[in-house]
């Protein structure tokens, strides 16, 4: 019983913050298409480009790349996944690849129907939060008007991607989304990713 109650209070403790391992400097930081000229650029993120090398360029199992990022596996899962789409993205589309050399610092969008706390977070509540993480830790935010608002009777995918891309988005947290509007969020280089309900706080421990 003292055990259990032992691991119970473990679980519900906070996350200690891991220092990643992101050494590996890529040659070149920018690539692209030689014969179409392209408009736009997908962002590969530095722990991105390293999960990539690890993965499929020095062909490393899951759980010893993970050991040498100094992360756990479900987010080297979800890292690499998200690489992956983008990299992909890129060669079908002929979009430019740039990586983001900074570490752990990224924007992450949530749709709420309150300025407060997050409420609702359906892709077309009434506002945007923009949450800038660096270091594992919420450095900023910024409240905007959603242009896919319900009442405005337009369709999230007609706008969202472009909007959100022009706002530096990489990731975007929803509680559902069509299959069209996630295609179109990944071609921008933006990785959605599903919660039913999440706090800022919560966001934050997602990346650590």
């Amino acid at each position: 019983m003292l055990e259990s109650m032992s691991k119970e209070k473990r679980k519900n403790l906070p996350r200690e913050k891991q220092q990643r391992e992101l050494n590996f400097k890529p040659t070149s930081k920018y690539f692209g298409p030689k014969d179409i000229k392209s408009n736009e650029d997908i962002i590969l993120l530095h722990e991105e480009i390293q999960a990539i090398k690890l993965m499929d360029l020095d062909a490393m199992y899951q759980e010893d790349a993970a050991i040498q990022m100094n992360i756990s596996r479900p987010t080297l899962a979800r890292i690499i996944k998200n690489a992956r789409l983008k990299i992909a993205s890129a060669l079908i589309n002929g979009s430019n690849i740039k990586v983001h050399e900074i570490q752990n610092d990224f924007n992450v969008a949530v749709c709420s129907m309150q300025l407060k706390f997050l409420d609702d977070i359906s892709i077309d509540s009434k506002y945007i939060f923009i949450l800038h993480i660096k270091d594992y830790k919420l450095e900023n935010i910024k409240q905007i008007q959603n242009p896919a608002f319900s009442e405005n009777n337009i369709r999230p995918r007609h706008v969202l991607p472009t909007f959100l891309k022009e706002e530096n988005i990489h990731y975007f947290i929803t509680k559902q989304i069509g299959i069209t509007c996630k295609k179109y969020l990944i071609d921008k280089g933006i990785y959605p990713i599903i919660k039913e309900e999440i706090s800022l706080d919560e966001i934050v421990n997602i990346f650590k």
